[in-house]
């Protein structure tokens, strides 16, 4: 016998510990996914009390909390079945599960058996994996390896790290216990490409089952690093037949299909079973799917869309009245002033205007036309080392965007500590012999001013530094990287310049002169031309040094040989050769840099993060004699 069953899967926006805000986004999802005629909806994992607990998560007040709201959630949960996430202690031991609810009360409670336990997750810090076939109780609820069957559906859970296993997956074992139907509430951040692979595990996971697959995903940046892409599909028979399009500004989105499927009889001790009535009417919107995730320029809309959200949830989540950027009318600056542009752009068009107010109630923005200048304000702090075409594409693309704009000449400061510092030493500072510290200076003192207007305007502070630069610690610390927030360190220097272009391509007018500059500090006399590449490397060849060593984890040697099979046709054997020793020899002394910037997103499979990602002796010099 067939029936038709409508299937829903749902991305929310979630912050940790928010009890009340979390609870009431799961029901507005339940709520809409039940108006739709949905039978069973699926959302993220631990979305009860966000992802982002970090070492929260070992305070019991944390697990007790999620357990009260759970409870409230499931009294409002009748004639549906919904998934949710949670943390639970257990005999002595914390687990990350899903909740099955129906009929106002906790059906079922299934447990992640595969723990994620690299890059930016540490859940074994916190989480026990649960053991495949053992079955339990808690407070009479069952505990374990369950299949879920109602109105004639078994349903399985795997929970996102379970479906990266292999043939390691549950849903190879679930398929030979007979489920028709998997649900994979997941929280997977953003990475280049990734959501590609999500997709191709949602179908596999379908056609393992011969059946259906839910998949849904986490939505926004959540705790401040991690950005989640809110990506949820229902997939069937080889296909996605719905999902939800990534990075929007909405609280929660939404998906839901009708599928026909045989009804099934089903039983056992590793079951569960309780009726629900399927509905026999149902009203599904349409989502449609956005024409950039099609496009030839697919990571460029992914870098914007990605990390404009990034900025907005950051902005609004620590309820700061706007952003502050120095900027310096180069790359990084500019690139971060124009993602904060699309930030606000992109939320106009998918929330409106009224939408965007509310979003931002607790800021008092005037008018559409002045929300920029509402919201960023940018200064350029010049120097006498201090070009005209900087001066001029700082200008240019704070007009362009429409941002409040500071001019100010910072020489008498910088001449101020000068001769403090020369009087104090009893000689004179020189270029020859004093060149570090003479350009530090000038990027350290730029710091209070913007420091100054952050706090002035209650705003946060963007620091400007990017991977590539991070690598080799090509930053003056307590200066460029000053900020709350990092927005482009997890990118390397190549893509951001590649990025500008493609965006000024778009239409952002308010790039040509940025894109018309080669990258410079601007520390040095004008005379001597500085320019970024001729003090470091070219940066493709910094990024792949970077790449080999951190991500294919070569030693120091067989990166040589590896940089010289791809750019000894480029440059000579001993020029290469310099680009890495003095790589190393950057990367070995400038750790302690990465250790205190601002934390940044993450946007790429791997990053340099200290605090999230990368460790890395802080002492290290040793690395510099490998070669």
């Amino acid at each position: 016998m067939k029936q038709n069953v409508v299937f829903s899967a749902g991305s929310l926006n979630q912050l940790p510990l928010d009890w009340e805000g979390n609870r009431q986004r799961i029901l507005a999802a339940i709520s809409q996914a039940s108006s739709e005629g949905s039978s069973l909806l699926c959302l993220p994992e631990l979305c009860i009390s966000g992802y982002g607990c970090e070492d929260q998560f070992l305070a019991p007040f944390t697990a007790a909390k999620s357990w009260e709201s759970l409870e409230l959630i499931a009294s409002e949960v009748s004639e549906m079945v919904a998934v949710v996430g949670l943390a639970l202690p257990f005999e002595g031991d914390l687990y990350n599960v899903s909740a099955i609810i129906a009929q106002g009360k906790i059906q079922a409670l299934i447990p992640k058996q595969f723990l994620a336990d690299d890059g930016v997750h540490y859940e074994p810090r916190w989480f026990k994996p649960w053991p495949r076939g053992l079955r339990k109780t808690y407070k009479g609820i069952p505990l374990g390896d369950y299949r879920i069957h109602f109105a004639g559906i078994t349903l399985g859970i795997e929970i996102c790290q379970d479906a990266w296993e292999g043939e390691r997956r549950p849903a190879y074992d679930l398929a030979k216990r007979g489920v028709s139907v998997i649900c994979n509430p997941t929280a997977s951040h953003f990475a280049f490409g990734k959501a590609e692979i999500r997709k191709s595990l949602s179908l596999e996971g379908a056609q393992i089952i011969n059946g259906v697959y839910l998949f849904a995903n986490l939505l926004g940046n959540e705790a401040g690093r991690i950005i989640f892409d809110g990506d949820a599909y229902i997939t069937y028979e080889g296909s996605i037949l719905a999902q939800t399009p990534r990075f929007s500004y909405q609280d929660f989105t939404l998906v839901s299909y009708e599928i026909t499927l045989d009804k099934r009889e089903d039983s056992g001790d590793d079951v569960v079973s309780f009726e629900i009535p399927i509905p026999e009417t149902h009203s599904i919107k349409n989502v449609e799917v956005p024409a950039w995730e099609s496009s030839k320029t697919k990571k460029e809309e992914e870098f914007s869309r990605a990390v404009a959200l990034g900025l907005f949830d950051y902005l609004r989540k620590s309820r700061s009245q706007g952003w502050v950027l120095s900027l310096s009318g180069g790359a990084d600056s500019s690139a971060i002033a124009s993602l904060c542009a699309l930030s606000i752009q992109y939320a106009k068009e998918e929330l409106g205007w009224e939408g965007l107010k509310q979003k931002l109630h607790y800021i008092a923005l005037t008018a559409p036309e002045k929300a920029m200048s509402d919201l960023l304000t940018t200064i350029y702090q010049g120097t006498v080392n201090s070009s005209q075409n900087t001066r001029d594409s700082a200008r240019e693309l704070a007009e362009w965007i429409g941002t409040q704009h500071y001019v100010i000449e910072i020489d008498s400061i910088v001449a101020g500590y000068r001769d403090l510092i020369e009087g104090a030493i009893g000689r004179p500072l020189t270029w020859e012999q004093d060149d570090i510290t003479l350009q530090n200076v000038q990027a350290r003192v730029r710091a209070p001013s913007a420091w100054m207007l952050a706090n002035i305007k209650n705003a946060l502070l963007l620091a400007t530094s990017n991977r590539s630069e991070a690598s080799v610690g090509y930053a003056t610390m307590d200066g460029d990287t000053s900020g709350s927030i990092s927005p482009i360190s997890g990118i390397d220097k190549s893509f951001i310049r590649t990025w500008l272009l493609w965006l000024e391509a778009q239409g952002f007018k308010g790039l040509h002169l940025v894109n018309s500059l080669e990258p410079s500090a601007e520390l040095r006399p004008l005379s001597e031309k500085q320019v970024d590449e001729e003090d470091l490397m070219p940066y493709p060849i910094l990024n792949t040094i970077e790449r080999l060593v951190f991500y294919d984890l070569l030693s120091p040697h067989d990166c040589l040989e590896e940089v010289n099979k791809r750019y000894g046709s480029v440059f000579a054997k001993e020029k290469l050769e310099e680009f890495v020793r003095r790589f190393f020899r950057l990367w070995a002394r400038n750790q302690w840099k990465r250790e205190r910037y601002a934390p940044g997103f993450h946007v790429d499979d791997y990053s340099l993060d200290p605090k999230s990602w990368l460790r890395f002796p802080i002492l290290s010099a040793g690395l510099e004699k490998d070669l």
